[in-house]
């Protein structure tokens, strides 16, 4: 089982004149996506008590997916406003006194951490104090209660800190944590400070780390056990970019559950551009979850 710990929101795509809202939240599309392959997925996170936490509640009680919803009343659930150009999507959030960063250690108890392969935790919690002092605890409560992996998805976002140099050091922190770590290119020059990608891993993992790197149309790296594996992509023009590293990363995790073996190379490669397959399809819808092939439809492409 993958569980997924951190933000569910709604993501409104604001296109001029009209609104949509899309359930969203990265550690909850994960989840979803994990549920869509028919793989074994349990989510926890936290939602207010008004007409997008209703909205959130209703679908996630149709996602196959194992489901600990924290209702807050006295919080709003948080929202992303969704803007995009050319199939790129900026992003603004609605967030303060917000629902996706007020998560509870104890509500871990609902889970049986014991079927737990990977515990999953997301990233927009740490931009509150409360929301990294819930990292800290609910990390140690993993470490004493299950085996599990942990993994992490940096999942950057500028314009919920106070400064890249706060976000820097709260990052470098968080992913000391970490068994399984994914970043995006930018994010890793971000956070080591490097240009060079080797170098720039090397600065970052500890031993007994491996990590995920999405490269956009360059395809994907895997780096861990002294190695270093890439995958390439097939490029595709885009009709909305979010959740797709969410995508890919939810196969990767996938497949890990499944019992992909890190040390060997070529199962590794594999996975990787089947996991690049799914990032770039989910670019051909709008939203970030329901956007994923099937099992099926990733086996008829390979």
């Amino acid at each position: 089982m993958v569980l997924s710990i951190g933000e569910i929101l709604v993501d409104i795509f604001d296109d001029g004149d009209k609104q949509t809202a899309f359930p969203g939240g990265a550690p909850f599309n994960l989840a979803c996506n994990i549920a869509h392959f028919d793989g074994d997925a349990a989510f926890y996170g936290a939602v207010g008590k008004d007409k997008y936490g209703d909205f959130l509640r209703e679908f996630a009680g149709k996602s196959h997916v194992e489901l600990k919803l924290d209702i807050l009343e006295d919080r709003h659930t948080t929202e992303a406003i969704v803007t995009l150009e050319r199939g790129e999507r900026s992003f603004r959030f609605n967030r303060d006194n917000g629902a996706d960063y007020a998560l509870k250690p104890e509500s871990l108890k609902a889970f049986d951490l014991s079927k737990a392969k990977i515990i999953h935790i997301g990233s927009l919690m740490l931009s509150y104090p409360e929301g990294r002092e819930f990292f800290v605890k609910a990390v140690r409560y993993i470490r004493a209660n299950t085996k599990a992996k942990i993994s992490f998805d940096v999942n950057y976002r500028d314009d919920i800190f106070s400064s890249e140099e706060e976000a820097k050091g709260i990052f470098l922190s968080a992913l000391r944590e970490a068994d399984i770590i994914k970043f995006t290119e930018e994010e890793l020059r971000l956070l080591s400070g490097q240009e060079d990608l080797d170098i720039a891993i090397k600065s970052l993992l500890i031993p007994g780390q491996v990590a995920f790197v999405t490269l956009g149309k360059e395809g994907s790296l895997f780096y861990g056990n002294g190695t270093k594996i890439h995958a390439g992509t097939k490029p595709l023009k885009p009709l909305d970019t979010t959740g797709a590293g969410d995508a890919f990363y939810s196969y990767v995790l996938y497949e890990l559950d499944r019992g992909l073996d890190l040390h060997d190379e070529k199962a590794i490669k594999r996975a990787l551009e089947r996991a690049n397959f799914v990032g770039g399809y989910a670019t051909q819808k709008k939203g970030a979850i329901g956007v994923v092939p099937s099992i099926k439809e990733i086996d008829e492409a390979f």
